[in-house]
């Protein structure tokens, strides 16, 4: 769950910055993060980036942990090494780990096949059903788009067995096995699979696991855990062009693919781990096998741009373990993975050779700040070439933007009456994933509303035609557009529409009247 979107200005009022005092515990400062806090205040001054979280871990040892900014725009409180931030897909790394401790136990096999244990997780293809392991659930090669299906959980209130089971509705854009895209679903399948196996929820099982063990004292894997704590940043995203706080997304039916919420002092715990073999100390919290599987390419990642390796020249090769990216990095293996969801973006990266961990959280989530600086990190402890990482992602968004802006048609703000009266087209229509949906006419208008999903609410306005334009009640949904299918005989028959296809579900679902 990562965001690749454009940015626009906003005023310098929204970000105040203020470095929070550093971790008791941290050694002297490294000379490779010398100019470290000056860099990061003046790029987020120019990425507007209200808060902003960031620790390194160096030989087992915490070098660096400092909080900067705020927690949410015009408010007073600042972030902190201990403020929380939602995690989002860095959770899974975790749920890959604790799937490794079941294989360890001998309760599950990496190559064991899921419905052996899950019968009721079915993919459309029935073959593949039968053929999908644990691995692949966890290296993203199941057949089923980026994305695809997101909305079945995204702001739903299904339940985590309910989101799977609509899974085999869903017709794949690939073969199975047969490439790389990023799949939230099968994380929830593998996180419900462990519940299965272990007998014991995911949730408890990594608390119980993971946290308990590594101390890690403030993080949780549900939102509720959130209520009543004070230290805790508030996601902001561009609503009409501004910055603007939202809420703080419920991920609880999602959580093995991104419920957790961290700081950056307990996210060391976490890192140290990871980069020594699974000990914190002289305690073994992974086995050392679990790591290495993990941390081994499992699916290869075919480049989708040249940006990809203008970014990174010296990489020859981007794989998927499980839970984790993999690339070579200068010379040595590079292990990250990033985490988005509404109003907030965040990035761990680790260099194992050189026992070295960073970890970036940021609660604004129209930048690639959160990228820049954990590389700029890793150079300057490789003692690599000095690059300027925030200016080039800049660069890159503000063209992006440009050739969006020159390709986008002038803005129609004119409604045309639709060619059919109001009642022609209310009534009952059904997709195989989202359910129901009614469409009626309220005070004059046509309001449209998909079950189980308050976000899906909508007031339509027409626009050409048979096309209609909704404003999802849900601010980060945003807008869509929404044709309607008329038949032979002048009958409304089935309308269509996709949600954010840049961060929520690039997949369009139709709508058939009932």
């Amino acid at each position: 769950m990562t965001g690749r979107r454009w940015i626009r200005t906003v005023g310098a009022a929204f970000v105040v910055l203020s470095t929070a005092t550093a971790v008791s515990a941290q050694q002297a400062l490294p000379e490779a993060l010398a100019g470290l806090d000056v860099y990061i205040e003046a790029a987020m001054r120019e990425w507007r980036t209200p808060g902003l979280a960031i620790a390194v871990v160096k030989d087992d040892a915490v070098v660096y942990a400092r909080g900067f900014g705020v927690r949410e725009s015009g408010k007073p409180g600042l972030v902190t090494p201990e403020t929380r931030f939602a995690m989002a897909s860095n959770s899974k790394a975790f749920t890959a780990a604790a799937v490794g401790l079941l294989v360890e136990e001998g309760k599950l096999g990496w190559d064991e096949a899921v419905c052996e244990k899950l019968p009721s997780f079915q993919l459309h293809d029935p073959a593949a059903t039968r053929a999908l392991t644990v691995r692949d659930l966890l290296c993203h090669r199941v057949g089923l788009g980026t994305w695809q299906g997101d909305l079945i959980w995204y702001g739903s209130d299904r339940s985590t067995p309910e989101v799977l089971e609509r899974v085999r509705t869903l017709t794949p854009y690939f073969g199975f096995r047969d490439r790389y895209a990023y799949c939230n679903l099968s994380f929830i399948a593998a996180g419900e699979l462990l519940a299965t196996v272990s007998g014991e929820p995911w949730g408890a099982f990594v608390e119980r696991r993971f946290f308990q063990p590594l101390a890690m004292t403030r993080s949780s894997t549900s939102i509720r855990a959130l209520e009543g704590v004070e230290d805790v940043a508030r996601p902001h995203t561009l609503i009409d062009g501004k910055i603007a706080a939202v809420p703080y997304r419920n991920l609880d039916n999602c959580g093995p693919a991104g419920g957790i919420n961290s700081c950056v002092v307990d996210w060391c715990q976490w890192m140290r781990i990871q980069l020594n073999d699974g000990m914190l100390g002289d305690v073994r919290v992974v086995p050392s096998a679990v790591i290495r599987e993990a941390q081994s390419p499992q699916n290869l990642v075919r480049p989708t741009s040249a940006r990809l390796k203008a970014l990174f020249p010296s990489s020859h090769f981007f794989a998927y373990g499980l839970g984790w990216f993999l690339q070579d990095y200068r010379g040595r293996m590079m292990v990250s993975h990033s985490g988005g969801m509404d109003g907030m973006l965040s990035l761990t990266v680790l260099v194992p050779e050189e026992k070295l961990g960073v970890v970036v959280l940021t609660n604004f989530d129209e930048q690639e700040l959160y990228q820049a600086i954990p590389y700029r990190v890793i150079d300057a402890f490789l003692k690599a070439e000095p690059r300027d990482w925030s200016a080039e992602f800049l660069q890159a968004r503000r063209e992006k933007e440009a050739r969006s802006k020159a390709a986008r048609p002038a803005a129609d703000a004119s409604r045309s009456r639709p060619p059919l009266d109001l009642d022609r087209y209310a009534g009952a229509y059904r997709n195989a994933a989202l359910g129901e949906a009614r469409v009626a006419v309220e005070d004059g208008k046509l309001r449209l509303k998909v079950e189980r999903n308050a976000g899906l609410h909508a007031d339509l306005a027409s626009k050409t035609g048979d096309l209609f334009e909704a404003t999802w009640a849900d601010p980060f949904f945003r807008t869509s557009p929404i044709p309607f299918r008329i038949d032979a005989v002048g009958r409304p028959v089935e309308f269509r529409f996709s949600v954010r296809p840049d961060f929520v579900d690039p997949m369009e679902y139709v709508f058939v009247r009932e």
